[in-house]
């Protein structure tokens, strides 16, 4: 049997696996936690799997840009602003609080 093909089986068997198991998946971290001011980010299965998704398309337009704007003038600008709004975008979909909500929707909508 060639490997590439148990590679590929395999990958499948750990896929299916863990659509199996992880829904009853949660992870919280709580940074900071205040009356008025908490920074709580919870992992649930939905939102790995969303961010899953973000992560391929991100590296997917960074592949593209990097070969498209290799010669541009302000490349490392780019950069830098569409690594803040996908990084808002995986805060905003990690949230737990209004307050990390509001300040991963205002940076997502500062850098759009």
């Amino acid at each position: 049997m060639n490997i590439s093909i148990f590679l590929i089986g395999f990958v499948f068997f750990l896929g299916g696996v863990s659509v199996w198991l992880l829904p009853a998946f949660k992870l919280g971290i709580y940074l900071l936690e205040w009356d008025f001011l908490s920074l709580k980010f919870n992992f649930y299965f939905n939102s790995v799997l969303f961010s899953f998704i973000l992560f391929l398309v991100t590296f997917s337009v960074l592949i593209f840009s990097t070969y498209y704007l290799n010669s541009e003038l302000n490349f490392n600008y780019y950069y830098f602003v569409l690594l803040i709004f996908v990084g808002s975008m995986f805060s905003l979909n990690f949230s737990n609080s209004i307050f990390t909500m509001l300040l991963s929707w205002d940076l997502l909508g500062i850098s759009s």
